[in-house]
């Protein structure tokens, strides 16, 4: 029997959630002088943008060892989850990186669905690279990118803590890290570099309610590791906001950035 296009996100969202519960994850190791820091950090920038909740944790990469984790994470809708999607096209030899696509004007209808670059209303980012679409939160580079492997796009809630173990397992095989470096040296996660060190990510920005339709809520989110060349630990960052500005790289890619600082010190 040939599964149709709804059972298969059935199934890959099952995929996904067993994928997650399968990652051990060790807290034993909570570093408290650090995560105390970490809290200052990211309720700073609460304070200073309005965000309503947060949380930042960090972890140890090859032990897969929670060092510090502030604020309460909650399951809702991610666009790091892009970074699954592209990574299991890339899986299928069918797309490179380096590959052209068009984003045109920043709006473009597929299946009857109606995509919005973030940047639709300054005339979009035109053809770019898949990596530049990445790294730029391009939606429709990544859907055309899905269309032309037949890849279903990962669209399960998770919390941070999800999304991070699910990071790691990316970090560990990857061959993301070209676009993760450029996305902060080139794209929109360039708030979270620091000069002490190379670090590499992937920012985003999401609707995550629609209760209020003038001023929505969106979650801002970094996720990144360092150092860039031989990752040792990764980091997410993720806040939930009322309305504009919200920015992933500026606003939880800073935090990032010192947070990195503060480890390295």
């Amino acid at each position: 029997m040939i599964m149709n296009k709804y059972m298969k996100k059935i199934f890959l969202i099952g995929c996904i959630a067993t994928m997650i519960a399968c990652i051990p994850t060790k807290q034993s190791t909570i570093d408290t002088t650090l995560q105390t820091k970490i809290d200052s950090i990211l309720h700073s920038k609460m304070s200073e943008i309005n965000a309503i909740s947060g949380q930042a944790i960090v972890m140890d990469i090859q032990t897969d060892e929670v060092k510090a984790m502030v604020g309460n994470g909650k399951k809702q809708s991610s666009s790091l989850m892009r970074s699954i999607s592209i990574n299991k096209a890339l899986e299928t030899d069918k797309v490179l990186l380096s590959d052209s696509v068009d984003t045109r004007n920043g709006v473009i209808v597929l299946d009857n669905d109606t995509i919005l670059d973030h940047n639709w209303h300054r005339g979009g980012y035109g053809k770019i690279t898949l990596k530049k679409g990445l790294a730029c939160e391009s939606e429709i580079a990544v859907r055309l990118a899905l269309d032309a492997t037949g890849v279903e796009a990962v669209d399960s809630l998770v919390t941070p803590l999800e999304m991070l173990k699910l990071f790691n397992g990316i970090i560990k095989n990857d061959s993301l890290k070209s676009a993760f470096r450029y996305c902060v040296t080139e794209g929109l996660g360039r708030p979270a570099s620091t000069d002490k060190i190379e670090v590499a990510g992937l920012s985003g920005r999401k609707v995550v309610s629609k209760a209020n339709l003038e001023k929505p809520e969106y979650v801002v989110e970094f996720i990144g590791y360092f150092p860039a060349d031989e990752p040792k630990y990764s980091i997410i960052v993720s806040m939930n906001k009322i309305g504009f500005p919200a920015s992933g790289g500026l606003m939880a890619g800073s935090v990032f950035s010192e947070i990195v600082d503060c480890i390295i010190k």
